[in-house]
């Protein structure tokens, strides 16, 4: 539901971004598109690598990490893995969406996504926007 909750969120902000041409030339992300926080919460019980809180309010920022969920796969089979992040999306009406979230530190890695609500399903991020990612939450971090 909450990949078809970005999903619709994705056709919106293409379609605002189609109509959108700011005086400089460059497209910018309407921000009535995106959500408006999305906070990654450390899971205190992951302790295979160093791991510290992120909010992202930036709607460019924002953006990026909402391209990852749209670009993400879903994943045959059961999953087995562990929470880095407690990733909650928070809507201009203050509407939530939860995800667990893994991304670690290699930047040869996908990352792991998985809506709360149906813990049986996982997504997976393919490795370039992961990493787009992590260069957005060593930025909040360093």
């Amino acid at each position: 539901m909450l990949i078809k909750k970005a999903g619709i969120l994705l056709g919106l902000f293409m379609v605002l971004l189609a109509g959108c041409n700011p005086p400089n030339g460059t497209n910018s992300i309407p921000k009535e598109a995106l959500p408006s926080l999305i906070t990654l919460t450390c899971n205190p019980n992951f302790k295979i690598e160093a791991c510290e809180d992120v909010e992202f309010k930036d709607p460019v920022e924002i953006g990026i990490v909402i391209e990852a969920i749209n670009k993400a796969e879903r994943i045959a089979g059961s999953l087995d893995y562990s929470v880095e992040y407690k990733m909650n999306l928070t809507d201009a009406d203050r509407s939530l969406t939860q995800y667990d979230f893994s991304i670690g530190k290699d930047p040869k890695q996908s990352a792991l996504l998985v809506n709360r609500e149906d813990t049986h399903v996982g997504y997976s991020i393919p490795i370039e926007d992961a990493n787009r990612v992590r260069k957005l939450i060593q930025s909040h971090t360093d």
